[in-house]
């Protein structure tokens, strides 16, 4: 890369933080709030069964006359564009991706806003890539900053940004690549530090646990192989209804509107698990429910947002995935207290663990999830168990064959 290259790819890397924060703004405080209001609004009426279905006729009108790149997640799709810069991102694509996901966020679709903000932002620094006619590495370097970025604009968590870029999109931990994803992640904490101080995309909490037993530790293990159960349930469900929906024998346009149909019929009993689950997750900490009340909505989580992307509806799984482990923990949290005093943890710890299982098992990324829970909540004495729940479902998908629900070749939107 000549002299001039180096100049852009800085100036790119420095400014990519604004598209990013703009769009974390434009998702978390515009889109994700209408759809909130939306659901509250129509939540004690039928209608709130139509609601989401008519978000997917929207969806599979602009599938119809738009481009097909906008069903179900973006992260495959990036991944896919990244090996090669034969096949990048176009302008019509990332403005599908973008009307697509608001008609199903706004409809009450189960899907989450932080995977189309990482593939948009993503998506233009292919574009800008491409245009500025960087070899591939430099290309990938680009987008893997694009990757952190957007990360750091939605979680408030360079460090882990950095690492889900290296260990996620780029896989590549050379020392340049370190250093413009450093760049990159802080620059947009910067961009976001001016837009939207002090916001938290999970809840502030306060632990106060000083050391593990060995009790402790064995229930901690046993909830390891628990998140792994319910990671592998939420991944070949939604494998199963891509499946069944690609068999079912309506126009492409409808079959987004059948799965909006399903979720809002879920929806009309169980409102929560509706659109992003935002508040849900925001207020995590507060929950009060028996244990029945938890258990449906996570099963009930895991269903909704497989009909929604299965279907063909557009959306990210960060979010179900962050509630699926939130909601997973409490649950074992509970059951613990309940029936097994001794060996229990605390339930909103499980929760945290819950994270760092789902992301290392099904998102492939251990290292992430261990280092988003520590930079947002500071629990250094607590790394041993993080690292036990974030590598535990690792390696037991891995020798189940599970592969990354991110994987191109699992969810191939051209279907």
């Amino acid at each position: 890369m000549n002299k001039r290259q180096n100049i852009i790819m800085i100036l790119l890397v420095l400014l990519i933080g604004i598209p990013a924060v703009a769009f974390s703004y434009l998702f978390f405080f515009i889109i994700d709030k209408l759809s909130i209001d939306i659901i509250n609004y129509f939540k004690d009426s039928f209608l709130i069964i139509i609601i989401p279905a008519l978000g997917g006729l929207a969806v599979g009108v602009l599938l119809k006359f738009g481009r097909l790149t906008a069903r179900g997640h973006g992260v495959p799709l990036l991944l896919s564009t990244i090996k090669s810069q034969k096949t990048g991102l176009t302008k019509s694509d990332l403005r599908s991706e973008f009307f697509a996901t608001s008609f199903t966020v706004l409809s009450g679709g189960s899907v989450g806003v932080v995977g189309p903000i990482i593939e948009l932002t993503t998506g233009i620094t292919d574009i800008l890539g491409r245009y500025f006619k960087f070899d591939l590495k430099n290309y990938q370097t680009l987008i893997g900053s694009g990757a952190a970025t957007s990360f750091t604009a939605v979680f408030n968590a360079p460090i882990a940004a950095i690492i889900f870029s290296l260990e996620v999109i780029n896989k590549n931990w050379s020392l340049k690549n370190i250093f413009y994803t450093t760049l990159a992640s802080f620059s947009s904490l910067y961009f976001k530090k001016l837009v939207i101080p002090n916001k938290n995309y999970l809840f502030d909490i306060s632990i106060n646990i000083e050391s593990f037993g060995t009790k402790q530790y064995i229930y901690l293990i046993v909830f390891s192989i628990f998140i792994s159960f319910i990671g592998w349930i939420f991944i070949n469900l939604l494998l199963f209804n891509e499946s069944i929906f690609s068999k079912i024998d309506i126009p492409l346009h409808f079959k987004p509107m059948l799965g909006g149909l399903l979720v809002g019929i879920i929806g009309y009993f169980l409102i929560d698990i509706m659109g992003t689950s935002s508040t849900l997750i925001a207020e995590i900490q507060s929950l009060k429910g028996s244990i029945l009340i938890i258990t449906s909505l996570l099963i009930f989580k895991i269903i909704a947002t497989s009909f929604s992307i299965g279907s063909g509806g557009s959306g990210g799984l960060f979010a179900p995935m962050i509630l699926i482990g939130l909601l997973s923990g409490l649950f074992f949290g509970n059951i613990g207290i309940e029936f097994l005093p001794e060996y229990a943890v605390s339930p909103i710890f499980l929760a945290l663990c819950g994270i760092t299982g789902i992301f290392g098992g099904l998102i492939k990324a251990p290292i992430t999830s261990i280092i988003l829970i520590l930079e947002l909540f500071f629990l250094p004495n607590l790394v041993i168990p993080l690292i036990l729940t974030a590598f535990i479902p690792y390696i037991i998908l891995n020798l189940l064959k599970v592969r990354s629900i991110y994987s191109p070749e699992l969810f191939n939107k051209n279907l």
